[in-house]
């Protein structure tokens, strides 16, 4: 009798872990997952800025028609230098390519920006005027994407990781790019 209990036993807990299949899964893929994000956290300075995929700047212009907003549909540089300007929610979008100078020195703003991301601290500030948002991104392999700039985010604050001054001189330089590059009005 001791031997037939235990077989039901055996069975019962064979199916509760067959039961856990695709749950244990699940959270296998969400710990290797959080594993690599902590992984690029924690890398050194020098990895993260060699890994960057893209920096994007988004804006949001108070009483001003979107089409008219210079970046409210997001400009995105790609590390080859070829950019995206849109799309729209009609999908309209504008495409083409910054000169290498131009890349080389967002490269670089970019490299020396990331040197203070690896502490991933969040400082924010007093700052900024109701209805005007700007925000920087800089995305990184692997998927990491870190704000590095975040002006009217919080009403009345501008926020940044890193060295304030190294934060501004990438922000700047981005805006003038998007000045050049992204087409006011904005293409239907």
């Amino acid at each position: 009798m001791p031997r037939r209990v235990a077989q039901v036993g055996a069975l019962a807990l064979a199916r509760r872990v067959e039961g856990l299949g695709p749950r244990l899964f699940l959270i296998t893929a969400i710990f290797a997952a959080l594993s690599e994000f902590m992984a690029v956290r924690a890398a050194a300075p020098g990895v993260l800025s060699a890994s960057w995929l893209s920096v994007r700047e988004q804006t949001m212009c108070e009483a001003m028609q979107d089409d008219y907003c210079l970046g409210r549909y997001g400009f995105t540089i790609r590390h080859s230098g070829a950019f995206i300007a849109g799309p729209t929610g009609r999908g309209s979008k504008a495409e083409g390519k910054i000169r290498l100078q131009e890349l080389r020195r967002l490269r670089e703003l970019i490299d020396r920006a990331s040197t203070g991301l690896s502490s991933a601290k969040k400082t924010c500030e007093p700052g900024a005027l109701p209805g005007i948002k700007d925000q920087v991104d800089v995305t990184f392999t692997g998927g990491t994407v870190v704000r590095v700039y975040d002006l009217g985010g919080s009403v009345g604050r501008l926020c940044y990781v890193g060295s304030r001054a190294q934060v501004r001189e990438l922000q700047e330089y981005l805006h003038r790019l998007m000045a050049q590059y992204y087409p006011v009005p904005f293409p239907h």
